[in-house]
């Protein structure tokens, strides 16, 4: 029978395993060993049977019409920022300017500000287009970041972290995409910024491990 997930609801299958997320509700959900009967293509579910769907429809995951939310596109990170940046030379490196200070500072407030907010009110629109290969002005701006960011009065788990960021990175007019991702055995659920194949604030060889569920 065919599917949709619901609005609000974002889903990925690893191996025989089926991990759901339900935005509105800041919550996951996994069916173990469900992948022989649930097929998932982009946005559109398959059940192996009606009882199945109908299961699915009441907890809310599933609906029997489509919606306009756009499906999940994105390509795995295999560049790590850090990692660039550590091999330029002492003279092309950035050294943090009053505008990289003021915009780092803004963005520690509104992230603050975000945290009381309930988790689908801090994410930005859906779109389906993603974030370009990072510029070198990017990655000046980011490089400038990561020499003030231990003298800034905010810090918190990866969602803080990877808000902070790309509220600075925003606000200095780039684009970057907000990955948020799962693994499984043991579950654990994960975000971090990218731009094209570059991993901005994590190590791209960690997070190989986790498979994307929802991109913004």
């Amino acid at each position: 029978m065919g599917l949709w997930l619901s609005a609000g609801v974002h889903a990925v299958v690893i191996d025989q395993d089926a991990v759901f997320l339900d935005v509105d509700n800041n919550a996951y959900f996994c069916l173990p060993g469900i992948g022989e009967v649930l097929g998932l293509e982009g946005r559109v579910l398959t059940a192996s049977s009606d009882a199945l769907a109908e299961d699915l429809i009441a907890a809310g995951l599933a609906a029997a019409t489509p919606n306009a939310e756009p499906a999940l596109t994105t390509q795995p990170p295999l560049r790590t920022a850090r990692a660039v940046l550590e091999d330029l030379a002492p003279t092309e490196r950035r050294r943090p300017r009053m505008r990289h200070w003021r915009g780092a500072i803004a963005a520690g407030l509104a992230s603050r500000l975000a945290e009381q907010r309930p988790f689908a009110a801090r994410l930005p629109p859906a779109s389906g287009l993603r974030a370009p290969v990072a510029s070198p002005r990017l990655l000046a701006d980011l490089d400038a970041f990561r020499s003030l960011q231990p003298w800034l009065p905010f810090d918190g788990a990866c969602l803080f972290r990877s808000q902070l960021l790309r509220h600075y990175l925003m606000g200095l007019g780039h684009q970057v995409d907000w990955i948020f991702a799962v693994r499984t055995w043991p579950f654990a659920a994960h975000c971090w910024l990218q731009a094209g194949d570059m991993a901005l604030d994590d190590e791209a060889e960690r997070l190989v491990a986790y498979h994307p569920i929802m991109v913004r």
